[in-house]
């Protein structure tokens, strides 16, 4: 147990590094965007790649998640690891190019009639070109996670955000003074290289790291485990990504009924989807590495029967997850206006931040319930319970939106993500028992209050106060018993081993 914790502790600090520069570089780029092309035209890209996202799980939805799976069981049962990554290679490539031809074809569909504006066209056919790569590369991270070496997944990962980066520069000085179109294109076509060269770089990183595995004897039957596995889940993923862009597209066109203009109801979207929220979830980088490394380790002590250990990795996450989230929360909400200032040079995006600051425990925390409950078999309620929200969020938005404008927008959001999150973790709590009391959540809250409120009044410059509160709250649950000694002295050791 002791070993399964130092490599999750270790692998996370590397996942969660690596995972803050790309973000810290993603946010610098997106400052960038909006002083380059504006706040209007972030939100008809953003919801560009809404739509597209939806063909990328049509791609390879999934897939990932099933590669971890078998690839963790493989090595446990002595099979061929290499005729499992094989095989679900040509299971992703078919579902590539089908999602490839699908939204090339569809495209001036999806232009005129879903996003309005007929000059995306030609952006959605670059961006299909993609979808292959992105389902080969799927496999290959998955892989990466089911053999506890995703920090090389995510360093190829920070190669393809700097290749797209330096690509979309050079095209936007080219053609950024050609309107909605020229835009979107550039940065298509900036996306597509990015792609190609994630997964040209994972294809050698696996042909160097497969050498580690014997030629085991192949047990048979990959085709129907790949299937079994990722099928279900992306028939779901379809379900939900459909939904899920549905009610983007529904957001913008909801701000103009309620009598915004073109340009204002994107240029709201823009803000909140497009650069609040990379603000908010920027933290999240050590929840997302944690989520993700607690997969195969979860599957393992399901496969071994060791309910203990499942009790006590979901605690240990869960536990993790709440008080980081409640710092994150706090801060924002304590120092929101400052950080928009800070990053964007504007007010409007601090106040968002500020808004949206209680919701982030709630976002955080249903990021590692899904985690554990993927590790615990459980994908497919998870799955289910995201369908649900999607439709949850597809009805408010229809009818909020119209009549409360930007408001019916928060208020969706705010429902819905709190009824994923009591969805996931109902769930979670019938095949784990997680330790995490009711006053335990009180006392945090009060922590992240008295630090918040105490630094406030001290008047220190934005990174100071940020520094200080993080400090104050952690001494502050040490304080009042949420973080125990045990706690400490699991740290200890996880950190002298």
């Amino acid at each position: 147990m002791r070993q399964s914790a130092h490599k999750i502790f270790v692998n996370t600090l590397l996942l969660t590094a690596a995972s803050l520069v790309m973000r810290g570089v993603g946010l610098i780029f997106q400052v960038y965007l909006a002083g380059k092309i504006g706040a209007s035209s972030i939100g008809v890209y953003s919801l560009i790649m809404s739509v597209y996202t939806m063909f990328v799980t049509l791609g390879s939805g999934g897939i990932r998640f099933a590669v971890t799976r078998l690839t963790a069981a493989a090595i446990s049962e002595n099979d061929s690891v290499r005729r499992t990554v094989g095989s679900s290679l040509v299971y992703a490539l078919s579902t590539g190019l089908l999602s490839l031809s699908a939204l090339f074809f569809a495209a001036p569909l999806i232009g005129s009639r879903w996003i309005g504006a007929d000059e995306v066209i030609p952006a959605l056919k670059i961006l299909s070109l993609s979808l292959p790569f992105i389902a080969a590369t799927a496999v290959f991270g998955g892989y990466f996670t089911g053999v506890e070496r995703v920090v090389r997944s995510v360093s190829v990962n920070i190669l393809e955000q700097l290749s797209r980066i330096a690509v979309t520069v050079v095209l936007l000085n080219l053609f950024g003074d050609t309107g909605i179109r020229g835009i979107c294109a550039s940065l298509a076509v900036a996306a597509t290289i990015g792609e190609v060269v994630s997964c040209v770089c994972h294809i050698l990183l696996f042909a160097i790291d497969i050498h580690r595995f014997p030629h085991a004897a192949p047990k048979g039957g990959y085709g129907k485990k790949i299937f079994g596995t990722a099928m279900p889940i992306a028939v779901s993923a379809y379900m939900r990504t459909g939904l899920s862009s549905l009610g983007h597209i529904l957001i913008p066109r909801g701000l103009r009924s309620s009598g915004a203009s073109f340009e204002s109801a994107f240029a709201a979207y823009g803000v909140i989807h497009g650069m609040a929220f990379p603000v908010l979830l920027f933290p999240s980088a050590l929840l997302t590495a944690l989520a993700e490394l607690i997969i195969p380790r979860l599957t393992a002590a399901q496969s071994e029967g060791s309910q203990r250990g499942i009790n006590y990795m979901s605690t240990r996450v869960i536990k993790i997850g709440l008080m980081f989230s409640v710092c994150v929360g706090g801060i924002m909400m304590f120092f929101g206006p400052e950080l928009g200032t800070a990053v964007y040079g504007g007010n409007e995006v601090g106040q968002y931040l500020r808004i949206f600051a209680p919701l982030v425990p709630v976002m955080y925390c249903d990021m590692v319930t899904d985690g554990c409950l993927k590790g615990l078999g459980q994908h497919m309620k998870a799955m289910y319970i995201n369908i649900a929200e999607a439709s949850l969020n597809v009805l408010l938005l229809y009818f909020l939106i119209p009549r409360l404008a930007v408001l019916g927008y928060g208020l969706s959001i705010y429902i819905c993500e709190s009824f994923n999150l009591a969805l996931s973790f109902g769930r979670l709590l019938k095949v784990a028992k997680v330790e995490i009391r009711p006053s335990e959540l009180l006392r945090v809250v009060l922590a992240v209050a008295g630090a918040g409120f105490g630094v406030r009044l001290l008047g220190l410059g934005l990174v100071s106060s940020v520094l200080a509160a993080a400090i104050v709250y952690v001494a502050l649950l040490c304080v009042l018993g949420v973080i125990a000694g045990s706690d400490l002295d699991w740290l200890r050791r996880v950190v002298r081993n």
